[in-house]
């Protein structure tokens, strides 16, 4: 067996940690880099991401399993002004707070290197084979987990590469860590000629008239999700823009249904925005239409069958639910503008938000080694003034698929 040292161990951990957090994948892509330490917090060593980034991110916990997070935030002033020589005083508008909870907890996963005939076997070192794959493991099941929360439901699809079980699991709840809301009736749109969940049929599939629509929307709207604007794009200030990520389906029926001549306008269009400002966002396979850039999500779509019984808010101030039964196979876009999904980071063990231990079990025969990490991610959604709940920086878009 291979001694390690704790400092080595302490720096395989920080690695870990380091390796999940700037791997390409879909959460990290939504969330900025945190800042460095303000001066006067030194001792605290606060550390929060952008929050025009859809994700922020908080790494300045060093709490316990379950422990919880609150975020808050300063509704805008909006009473009239005074004008003239009528009296002010009476007439001062309230600061106004909402808070935002979110807990996080411990999590752990753990790979068997195999025997010594094992090793035997292969030319492989499997205990570094296995620790690498532990680092990929956390990120897939942290973006299936990010995917859920904003989407606002776990869905019905299942393949091989699904950690996330379904809702229906034992463990579903424990997994998620934070309550998966529904979308908030304001922030939930259809495709096609559709007006709700349940009259979207097999003709309202994803189109360019599905994005003109949330453009318009988005324009018209009082106090419309705020857009991205992401640190170092000089067109954030005159060209801020949301991201609306599509199922794989959803974009083969955009291709289907567009003509040629729009495709290049909306592929050339991306290309336009994203000069001079290299963000992963903008490579690949993407389009835009008006201030919305479209591309794909993958690994885990949204996916609702025919028959399947999906949560869907009611038009009320509390965002209370109803179970709708979908009359078709349904995918679930989202629409993502700034502060869109919180997601906090505390310490396993010492001062690293990952642990890693590896030991020697079976008589000292084989080799077994965990990660665990300690975290929680949730849907930011906050009560306007008037009481009204909705998503903060989430919309989703609900189209069937052929």
């Amino acid at each position: 067996m291979t001694t390690i040292s704790p400092k080595r161990k302490n720096a395989l951990e920080i690695a870990l940690f380091t390796m999940t957090q700037r791997a390409r994948s879909f959460t990290n892509m939504l969330t900025e880099m945190p800042p460095k330490v303000a001066v006067g917090d030194k001792k605290d060593e606060e550390r929060q991401t952008s929050s025009h980034a859809p994700i922020v991110r908080i790494t300045d916990l060093s709490k316990t399993s379950g422990d919880m997070v609150d975020m808050q935030v300063v509704m805008q002033l909006n009473k009239l002004p005074t004008m003239g020589d009528r009296k002010i005083s009476g007439r001062g508008e309230d600061i106004d707070f909402s808070t935002f909870e979110m807990m996080i907890n411990q999590g752990r996963h753990q790979v068997d290197s195999g025997g010594k005939m094992s090793q035997q076997r292969t030319t492989h070192h499997l205990e570094k084979t296995g620790r690498s794959l532990l680092g990929s493991y956390f990120n897939n099941i942290q973006d299936q987990q990010t995917t859920v929360q904003l989407a606002g439901a776990r869905g019905d699809f299942e393949d091989k590469g699904t950690i996330v079980p379904l809702a229906t699991h034992s463990e579903f709840s424990d997994i998620m860590i934070n309550p998966v809301s529904a979308p908030s009736y304001d922030n939930h749109f259809f495709g096609g000629d559709a007006t709700s969940f349940t009259t979207l049929d097999s003709a309202d599939v994803f189109s360019l008239e599905a994005v003109d629509n949330i453009n318009l929307h988005l324009e018209e709207m009082s106090s419309p999700i705020q857009p991205i604007r992401y640190t170092g794009d000089e067109m954030a200030g005159d060209e801020p823009f949301y991201l609306l990520y599509v199922t794989p389906r959803q974009w083969a029926d955009w291709l289907q249904t567009t003509s040629y001549k729009d495709w290049q306008s909306l592929t050339a269009a991306a290309l336009t925005r994203s000069r001079n400002f290299k963000h992963p966002v903008f490579s690949g396979e993407v389009a835009m239409r008006g201030r919305i850039l479209v591309r794909k999500y993958m690994g885990m779509p949204i996916r609702f069958n025919a028959g399947s019984n999906v949560s869907v808010s009611n038009n009320d101030d509390a965002a209370t639910v109803t179970d709708q039964t979908a009359g078709v196979k349904i995918d679930r876009a989202m629409l993502l503008g700034g502060q869109a999904l919180g997601t906090a980071w505390g310490h396993t063990s010492g001062p690293n938000a990952f642990s890693m231990h590896t030991e020697r079990t079976d008589a000292n025969n084989r080799s077994e080694t965990t990660i665990a990490w300690m975290n929680g991610s949730k849907k930011i959604r906050f009560a306007d003034k008037n009481g009204r709940v909705n998503d903060h920086g989430v919309m989703v878009l609900d189209t069937a698929v052929s």
